[in-house]
Parts: structure tokens; sequence; C-alpha cells
């Protein structure tokens, strides 16, 4: 294999992706080793192609490691490479190769002739929200199994395309069985046979929302946590972007990780500097035990010590349980569990000489049924007994390890449930008091776990769900005290009674 084309390839991968080169081996998993998503790697290719002039459709699924990207650029590349060039020297930036106009495709003869250019204005407008490139939008490719779109992005292309075909509003994906663009298409066509016009696409691409606000910055007095160093996995968004947020509020100086969210990580240690606190970015995987082993070597380099550890970063398939496949599980397993391990025992190498504190994150589907959340319930589980195992372990080191397990707390993760919005309203409804927890709620339990004044609290696993998991029926009296209807009240007490005793 060309010697030439491996290295050019590696180059744009660099380039595309900004990892260091260190890391891009050629049996690297571009998704489980490297975080590389289905997104990400059609542009890569999309920059292969005008680099290398690879030609030819990519094969789905057929893509998993780098030296597989190498032979696909072998074989389909008609003639040899020009001169090495290094990932500094790669010609166009890649955000001017992202805006390139794409091209529409020419749909199946029936739709065409009967509404114009339809399948084409729709390949335009999902490229345009998904950034993918326009060899890869086949008519026939599924959403969700071969691009990897999920249902918040199709939700968001279905706005787009609302937007320019007004047919479309009266198509509903989940209910019409809409997966490709040839579906969509088709169940256009059905409720307006008439060929819609297309808006154009906006010269330049929308403003990215602006990040979440940062803390206010908070005056060097009265901060617990002045001059210790506190490592936060997976927090370049939701909970652990809030808790690495408060963390650096109260003085700790904090390294943000992040692996499928690069940029979002950099986003969260941007917003704590803004803010006047301290923050690094250190990349990488927990669930790859050269990313962690990475990751500790940088904080020992740049740091010397680490105080604080508070394992957030998880994986999970959220959905119905007879379609968590064996692969699922062995992500969420390595993430969950054995990133857990192998962070909370490289911390407490870095710990042992002063003590320190690590916490770990659950849920309260460890111990509660809970629909579409098996997958975290169960490898949750795990994490519990291995908070109390660590917290055994590690005491002889004056290391402290202890578990947050969240209720339903308002968010990205309920936005990925199904059928969202009725979720939290049911959710709500059977939550004493009516309302969810928020991210901040669970940052202050950490933070009070974490704390100095909590040095006799070792292996216990704090609950911060306001009350949801300690009820049975969700049904609460309106007012305290003694309810209207007495006697019903102390039947329910009489049948209760020898329950409880008999246990």
């Amino acid at each position: 294999m060309s010697e030439t084309i491996t290295t050019r390839v590696l180059a744009i991968i660099a380039e595309v992706t900004r990892y260091p080169a260190s890391i891009l081996t050629l049996d690297a998993s571009l998704e489980d080793d490297l975080g590389i998503d289905s997104v990400k790697q059609a542009e890569i290719f999309a920059v292969l192609a005008r680099e290398l002039g690879v030609q030819g459709e990519v094969p789905r699924g057929s893509i998993r490691t780098i030296q597989d990207v190498v032979a696909r650029c072998e074989a389909a590349r008609p003639a040899p490479v020009a001169a090495v060039t290094p990932p500094a020297a790669v010609a166009a930036p890649v955000a001017a190769r992202a805006a390139a106009p794409v091209s529409a495709v020419q749909a199946p003869a029936a739709v065409m002739a009967a509404n114009g250019d339809l399948l084409g204005q729709l390949r335009t407008i999902v490229a345009r929200v998904t950034r993918y490139p326009d060899s890869l939008l086949q008519a026939d490719a599924d959403f969700e199994d071969d691009l990897g779109i999920d249902s918040v992005k199709q939700a968001e292309i279905m706005v787009a395309v609302s937007d320019a075909l007004p047919a479309a509003k009266q198509v509903d994906v989940r209910r019409d069985g809409v997966r490709n663009l040839a579906a969509l298409a088709a169940a256009i066509h059905k409720v307006q046979p008439a060929a819609p016009s297309v808006a154009q696409p906006p010269a330049a691409p929308p403003a990215p929302p602006a990040p979440a606000a940062a803390p206010a910055p908070v005056a060097a007095h009265g901060r617990p946590f002045e001059g210790r160093v506190a490592l936060v996995t997976g927090s370049g968004r939701g909970i652990g972007r809030v808790i690495a947020m408060h963390l650096a509020s109260l003085g700790a100086t904090v390294i943000v990780n992040s692996f499928h969210s690069r940029d979002a990580g950099l986003a969260t240690v941007d917003a704590i500097r803004a803010a006047g606190g301290r923050a690094d970015h250190a990349w990488g995987s927990v669930a790859n035990e050269a990313h962690v082993d990475a990751i500790f070597q940088q904080i020992r380099e740049q740091h010397g010590r680490l105080d604080m550890l508070v394992c957030n970063a998880s994986d999970g398939l959220i959905g119905p349980f007879d379609q968590v496949t064996p692969r699922d599980w062995d992500r969420a397993f390595r993430t969950c569990v054995t990133g857990t391990h192998l962070c909370a025992m490289r911390a407490a190498e870095l710990m042992r000489a002063r003590g320190g504190s690590i916490i770990t994150m659950s849920t309260i589907t460890a111990h509660r049924y809970l629909r579409g959340f098996g997958s975290q319930g169960v490898v949750k589980a795990a994490v519990e007994s291995l908070t109390r195992y660590l917290a055994c372990e590690l005491a002889a080191w004056g290391i402290r390890t202890n578990c947050v397990s969240a209720g339903p707390v308002y968010g990205e993760l309920l936005e990925k449930f199904p059928d969202a919005d009725e979720t939290v309203n049911h959710w709500e409804q059977i939550t004493p008091g009516g309302e969810l927890c928020r991210p901040e709620d669970v940052a202050t339990v950490v933070e009070m776990l974490l704390d100095d004044r909590a040095a006799r609290v070792n292996g216990a696993v704090w609950v911060v769900d306001n009350g949801v998991s300690v009820q049975i029926d969700g049904r609460f009296t309106s007012e305290p005290g003694p309810s209207a209807d007495s006697r019903t009240r102390v039947m329910s007490s009489a049948l209760l009674g020898p329950v409880a005793l008999a246990r």
C-alpha cells in the first residue's frame, strides 16, 4: 500500500478532526476509538474526494478503521497522488470546503416526471442541514441506520423542509414511515402533486446558538476549592458542563474532558475563562485506556496534582430493551464501568499524597424500572456497586468515593426521549411539588460531597430527584395536614400497616 496515500490520509484526518497525529494509528476504530461519528466521517471523505480525487460512492458500513479509509482511497483513486503534504499545508481550509455548494441529483423517474426535481431539492436541504456531501445522500439510504441521522436531527430537517416546501407540514415522519429521501419525496408528492417551489438556501449557515450563560465571577475569598484541581469527564455539554462551571466558580482549576463533543468541550473551557475561572481541555474517551493514560499524563505535567474527580462521562442506548445489542452493552459498560474504574485508579495515584475526593454518577433507574432506560439502568447499578468498592479500597489513602444518583433532570437528555414533551409532563405530574430537578441541583450536591465538611461521608449514594422515587402512584394532597376524607386515609393505613410489620 502506498506510503504517500497513507501519509496524506492521516494528514487530512488530522486537519479535519484537529486530533494529534500520535493517536491516528491505522488500526484505530473511527467511531469507538476516535469518536468520529458519521457526520464527521462524511466531512473527511468529502475532503479526501477533493484532495485525492477519490471517486465513487463510499460503501456504507464498510469503513471502520483508518486502515479501511486508506484502502478505500487506494482502490478508488484513479492516479498516484502528489508529494506528501503535512497537515498544516493541506490546501483549502475545512470551513471553505464545507461551504461549497451541494449539487442536486436526479430523482427516480416517476417522481421527477410528476413533481420536477423534488428529490434533488430535498437532497440539497438535507445536505445543508447535516453538512453531508451529496454523494452520501442516496435516495434509499436509511436516515438513521445508514446515515446516523437521529430523531433530533430528523426533526431539524423537517423544519427546514417545511419552510421550503409547505406541503411537507402535512407529513409525519413516524406515522408515514419516512426513513429515507425517496420515501420523503413520495410522501410530499402524495399530499401535494403539484411541484412546490423551493426557497434558496441561505448564503451562509445560520449563526450557532449562543452558549449557556457562564456563571458570574466569584470573589476569591470564601471559595472552598481555591487552589484545587478537578477533572470532570464528559463535561462538554449537559450536566457535566454545569458541574465543571460550578466547580470553577468555587475556585477550582477544572480539567474539562470531552470526546465526541470536542468543540463543546473547548467552548466550556472558554466560558469558564470568560467568567474569570481557570480551565484546560483534555480530549479523549474514558473507555479507551490509552486515552485515559494520556489525559492523566497531561494533568500530571500541567498541574502536578489532582484533588477532585467527577466521573460524569456516560454511554447507554435510550430505547426499547429488545433493541439493545451486544455492541451497545459493550460500549455502555466500557464507558460507565470500565472508564470509571480506570479514571478512579489513575486519579488515586495523583491523590494519594494528600487525599482527595471522587464522585461517580448514577440514575434512579439503577433500582427502578423506567421504559426506554434499561441499558443505562443496568450499567449504573454496576457503577453504584463499583462506588462502594472504591470507597473501601481507596480509604487508606485518604480518598473518599461517593455517588450522585439523579432522577429526571431538565435539559438535553430529556429532549432525546421519544415524545419528550409528553414524557416531561408525565414526570412532573408524579413528582412531589410538580417540578423536576435542574442540572444546577445536581452540581450543588456534587459540591457538597466534594467539600471537606463531608469528610466522613464515604461510599454513599445520594439521590437527587425531588422525591419522585419515594412515591408509588403520584397522587398527592393539595395541602399539608389531614386529608378531607380521613376515613379513606385510616383505611389505607390499616391496609398498609400489617404489610410493613410483616417485612
